[in-house]
Parts: structure tokens; C-alpha cells; sequence
């Protein structure tokens, strides 16, 4: 579906996909998930909880490069969790100079909360899907971003190297075919 008037791509994949990041990363759709899923937090602190929880602990300095925000806005959203209880500091173990920040309990309980919420609009998204679309789409959306990652690790970008990391985590051909 090609948009009829202004500029856009020739392509309907990049034209949907810039569509649906526009959706899912914009402020209200993403809050409106997190409710959905019993969380109310704004969309820094809910990309923060969920980078972590995905992540594993994190540099004050690599939470605010994932969030594509700066040192001085990344220490109000960890101020904010820290006060919510849902992130706390310690020592990084490699540095003593430097602090990780992890997912308190409760941190984690809102993490998997919205992993639930994700998760839960994805099957309402696809409900009357057949088992064989639900399947191919998977399949192929997962092939687009294994090859979507794997030209991020070959650009000349410096973060290159996040996304080589990223591809570790995608499953296998094997698994989707």
C-alpha cells in the first residue's frame, strides 16, 4: 500500500516498515502496551526496564547510547526507577570507578510484565491468522532481521560491534524453517 500523495519510498516493505517503527517506538503506542500489561511508566523508563531486562545489567553510559539519549538524560530516568524501586546500582565489578544498573525484583516483575504485554499484542495482532501465515511470517520476519543485522555488522557504523552481539541472539535458520 503506497501512500497516494508526498514523498515515499518505491518500495511497500520499506514504506510498511517505516510505518510500523514509527508506530510501535512512538510514546503513546508504547505506553498504551505498557498499560495494557498493568505497567504505568513513561516510554524512557519502559525501554530502560526492558533493555535491561533483556540485556542484563548496564553501564549508565551504554543505557543511555541504547536509549539513544544523553548522560545527563539517562540519570534523571535512573533517578526516576531508582526512586520507583525498580533499578538499583552497584560497583561494576571490572571498574570500581565505574556502576552497573541492575532490575531490582520488582524491576524484573515490571520487565516480564512487559515482555507478557508485547507478547499478548503480538497474538492480537495475528488472531485470524492461519497456524501456516503465522508461521511463514515469523519465519521470514526473523530471516529480514537476521539479514538486517548482519548489514549493520559489516557498515562501517562504530556501533557495529552492538549489533554483532545482537545477531548472537537471533535464532537459528534450523529453528525457523
Amino acid at each position: 500500500m503506497t501512500p497516494t500523495s508526498g514523498w515515499h519510498y518505491r518500495s511497500d516493505i520499506v514504506n510498511a516498515l517505516t510505518r510500523i517503527m514509527s508506530t510501535w517506538t512512538s510514546s503513546d503506542f508504547v505506553s498504551a502496551v505498557a498499560r495494557d500489561g498493568g505497567v504505568d511508566l513513561d516510554r524512557p523508563a519502559i525501554v530502560a526496564v526492558t533493555h535491561i531486562g533483556m540485556h542484563g545489567p548496564q553501564r549508565p553510559s551504554a543505557l543511555a547510547e541504547a536509549l539513544v539519549t544523553g548522560a545527563s538524560n539517562v540519570s534523571k530516568i535512573i533517578a526516576r526507577l531508582e526512586r520507583a524501586g525498580l533499578i538499583h546500582r552497584e560497583t561494576d565489578p571490572d571498574d570500581a570507578r565505574a556502576s552497573l544498573v541492575h532490575l531490582t525484583p520488582s524491576g524484573s516483575d515490571v520487565a516480564a510484565s512487559l515482555a507478557r504485554a508485547g507478547d499478548e499484542l503480538a497474538d492480537s495482532l495475528l488472531r485470524g491468522w492461519t497456524d501456516a501465515d503465522r508461521a511463514t511470517f515469523e519465519r521470514l520476519l526473523i530471516k529480514f532481521d537476521r539479514a538486517s543485522t548482519a548489514y549493520a555488522t559489516q557498515s562501517p557504523l562504530p556501533d557495529a560491534a552492538k549489533h554483532r552481539s545482537a545477531a548472537s541472539n537471533l535464532p537459528t535458520e534450523s529453528e525457523h524453517s
